[in-house]
């Protein structure tokens, strides 16, 4: 299994969470992957996907 090194990144939430209102755009995390090893695993254009969270880490699968 290959490995890619990636970062947890800051980004600001562009939506409204419902029930809160609008205060301004909070700060969130998020995890950009992207590259054509994603097709070469298997993970081609417009596949639905599962995450799986559990304590430090994800995992990723189509969607059955």
């Amino acid at each position: 299994m290959k490995e890619r090194h990636l970062k947890v990144r800051l980004t600001h939430r562009d939506y409204y969470h419902k029930g809160l209102g609008h205060k301004g755009h909070p700060k969130t995390s998020q995890i950009i992957l992207k590259g054509s090893w994603l097709e070469e695993a298997g993970f081609v254009i417009d596949t639905p996907l599962v995450v799986k969270v559990s304590k430090n880490q994800l995992l990723i699968t189509p969607k059955s």
